[in-house]
């Protein structure tokens, strides 16, 4: 009985200490610098909102908060070094919505998207561009439609990396569009603007925030929007939904993640401060400046929509027979 009794007290304490230990790790975070994992390289949008937010978060957290590019493989490679990773909120992922359509797609990852990882905080979004180089004589989703019919398997579109949302508006466009075009995948989206302004690759499905400064600039002719929606910061761009082919939706969030298992106080703490951040008016003035839409919520927001993205691209993926080579 004496021998149970100690027993008893033993776990208690020991679970005492546990719950003090958690709580005392996540007070005193972070006591070194935050690595902040990008799933793409410099000149994306991921790399954008990382630079906006970054020295909001030094001066919030009194701590060095450090971005890590880590490319490849459509985001996987930055993803599964997050999801294996210590849960002790050292180590971050800045992730897009390419995560869930990589959980869409056939293939088996290295992590899984919903158990792996602890959402913190969706902060903005920014829509999909449908844009083309100069030269081509292109001013409207018709347009293009026409010189691909003409052209059958001839015109080649550039995309951020195979099973990104580009990718997929891409795939979405020929299948509804009934054309035949040959899909260019790169490792971001920096680099495949790149490309396109030289006019290497003249259709690119990449975002509003990276085409509309070249259009401006006149190196780019960006056509229409992949969403749902005209983007409230730029209301003048038409949407591909708009020139009849409809189920275009393909906004892209932004938003921050960490392994699962990282302590709920550390979570809630970011999540607090990211909310706040995104608020002020020198962010939202730039990021708006870039055609960001800013966005707020909760860490269980974030998770519902990660199971809902998950399920519509599911669908996309099946409905347009996707696969990865």
């Amino acid at each position: 009985m004496h021998d149970m009794t100690r027993h008893m007290t033993w776990l208690a304490t020991a679970l005492a200490l546990s719950v003090f230990s958690s709580g005392a790790v996540a007070q005193t975070w972070p006591s070194k610098p935050v690595r902040l994992i990008s799933q793409f390289p410099p000149g994306g949008g991921t790399d954008l909102i990382a630079r906006n937010l970054m020295p909001k978060l030094i001066e919030a957290f009194k701590q060095q908060f450090v971005l890590e590019h880590r490319p490849g493989a459509a985001g996987n490679i930055a993803a599964e070094l997050v999801a294996k990773s210590p849960p002790d909120g050292y180590v971050i992922l800045i992730a897009n919505n390419t995560l869930v359509i990589q959980a869409a797609m056939p293939q088996k990852l290295p992590f899984d998207v919903v158990r792996d990882f602890a959402p913190i905080a969706v902060v903005a979004s920014t829509a999909v561009a449908l844009a083309v180089h100069p030269s081509m004589p292109v001013k409207s989703v018709k347009d293009l439609i026409t010189l691909a019919k003409a052209q059958p398997g001839k015109l080649a579109y550039s995309s951020c990396g195979a099973g990104t949302a580009m990718h997929l508006a891409g795939e979405l466009f020929k299948q509804l569009a009934k054309v035949d075009m040959t899909h260019v995948p790169y490792k971001g989206c920096g680099p495949a603007i790149v490309d396109g302004i030289a006019g290497h690759l003249p259709v690119l499905f990449n975002t509003i925030t990276n085409t509309t400064p070249m259009a401006k600039a006149g190196k780019l002719r960006v056509v229409a929007l992949a969403s749902a929606t005209r983007s409230p910061v730029d209301k003048n761009l038409p949407t591909i939904a708009e020139a009849g082919l409809t189920g275009f939706d393909a906004d892209i969030w932004f938003g921050f993640m960490a392994p699962n298992g990282t302590p709920r106080d550390i979570i809630m703490r970011m999540n607090s401060e990211l909310n706040r951040i995104v608020k002020l008016p020198d962010i939202v003035e730039r990021l708006s400046g870039q055609l960001f839409d800013i966005r707020t919520g909760t860490p269980e927001a974030f998770s519902e929509l990660i199971r809902l993205d998950i399920a519509k691209w599911s669908k996309v993926v099946r409905d347009a027979n996707i696969k990865l080579d």
